[in-house]
C-alpha cells in the first residue's frame, strides 16, 4: 500500500475536551516527517464538508471519538474520497481500528504502507413527494448512509403504520414505532438493539428490521444488494395526518408525511476504512459484544 504522510484530524471534542489525545496525535505524526491539520467537528465544516484548507491536500483521515464520529468524519469527507481509520474514544468503537494505546503503532505502518483498506457498502434513500397537478412525481431530498436509515414516529408517543415495498411488490406492514434499513456494516448498530439479525460486514445485503412491532410476529427482512427498499407512512389519526422521521446514520434527519415515501437502495459509492489489524468481524464481536 502507499505510504501515507499528510493526515487530517477529526476530533470529537466532548470526547477530548482538553486536546490530550489530539496534541499527543499530531506529535506522533509531525515527528515522523508528517504532516496533520486538526478538524473539530461542526466547528470546522461549512457546507457539509470539511473546510478544503484542511482537507484539500491530505491522503487519509484518523478520527479521534467512538463510532458517531466515525460515521460523520465519512459524511463531511465524503467529496475527497479519503480512507478513514479511527482511535477509539468511546464505548464500543465497532468502526474505530484501535484505541489509543495502539497509536504509535497506527500511525507507523500507516507511514511505511503496512495497513490493507476494505470498502464497505453505502444506501442512498429518496425522498419522493407525491404526484403534483402534473401527476409527476419527484425527489424531495436524497442522502447516504453508511450504517442505517431509520424512518420512525415523529412527535407524539404513539405506533406509526409503514406499508413496505420491495421491487414494487407489496411485502408487509408493520404498525411499530418504526422501521431499520441498515447495511451489513450498520447491523451492530440500532438494528442490533431492535432485534435484528448480525450480518459480516463482508456481505452485501439490505436488512429491514421493524423497532418494536406491535405484533406477535414482526421479524427482520434480509435482502439482497441490488434489491430496492420503498417506505410509505400510511394511518392516520382521526384528527391528523401520519408524520414520521426519516434519519441518515443519525446525521441529517428529515421530516415526511403521508404524501412522501422513502425509497432505498445501494449506490455505486463505497466507504473506505483502513485497517492494520488481522482480527476478522467475528473477533471484534467476541471482544465487544460477548463479555
Amino acid at each position: 500500500m502507499k505510504n501515507l504522510s499528510r493526515f487530517l484530524i477529526y476530533v470529537n471534542r466532548m470526547k477530548d475536551i482538553d486536546d490530550t489525545f489530539t496534541n499527543k496525535l499530531v506529535k506522533m505524526i509531525t515527528d515522523r516527517g508528517g504532516a496533520a491539520s486538526v478538524a473539530y467537528g461542526d466547528q470546522d465544516t461549512e457546507g457539509g464538508s470539511v473546510k478544503s484548507e484542511l482537507i484539500s491536500d491530505k491522503e487519509a483521515v484518523i478520527v479521534l471519538g467512538g463510532d458517531g464520529t466515525m460515521l460523520r468524519a465519512a459524511h463531511v469527507t465524503s467529496g475527497y474520497a479519503l480512507p478513514l481509520t479511527g482511535i477509539n474514544l468511546g464505548t464500543v468503537g465497532f468502526l474505530a481500528e484501535t484505541d489509543f494505546s495502539r497509536a504509535e503503532e497506527l500511525v507507523d505502518r500507516l507511514m511505511a504502507g503496512d495497513y490493507d483498506i476494505k470498502e464497505r457498502m453505502v444506501l442512498r434513500g429518496d425522498i419522493i413527494k407525491g404526484a403534483g397537478q402534473d401527476g409527476e412525481e419527484s425527489i424531495f431530498e436524497s442522502h447516504t448512509a453508511i450504517n442505517d436509515i431509520v424512518i420512525c414516529r415523529d412527535g407524539k408517543l404513539r405506533i406509526i403504520a409503514v406499508k413496505i415495498y420491495l421491487n414494487g411488490q407489496y411485502l408487509e406492514t408493520y404498525k411499530a414505532d418504526g422501521v431499520i434499513i441498515s447495511t451489513p456494516t450498520g447491523s451492530t448498530a440500532y438494528n442490533l438493539s431492535a432485534g435484528g439479525p448480525l450480518v459480516s460486514p463482508n456481505a452485501r445485503n439490505l436488512i429491514l428490521t421493524p423497532i418494536a412491532p406491535h405484533s406477535l410476529t414482526g421479524k427482520s427482512f434480509v435482502f439482497a444488494d441490488t434489491d430496492k427498499v420503498s417506505i410509505e407512512v400510511v394511518e392516520k389519526s382521526e384528527t391528523e395526518e401520519p408524520k414520521a422521521l426519516v434519519s441518515y446514520d443519525g446525521y441529517v434527519d428529515v421530516h415526511i408525511s403521508e404524501s412522501c415515501r422513502c425509497e432505498i437502495s445501494t449506490t455505486d459509492e463505497k466507504v473506505r476504512f483502513i485497517s492494520i489489524s488481522n482480527r476478522n468481524f467475528y473477533d471484534v464481536l467476541r471482544s465487544k459484544m460477548l463479555k
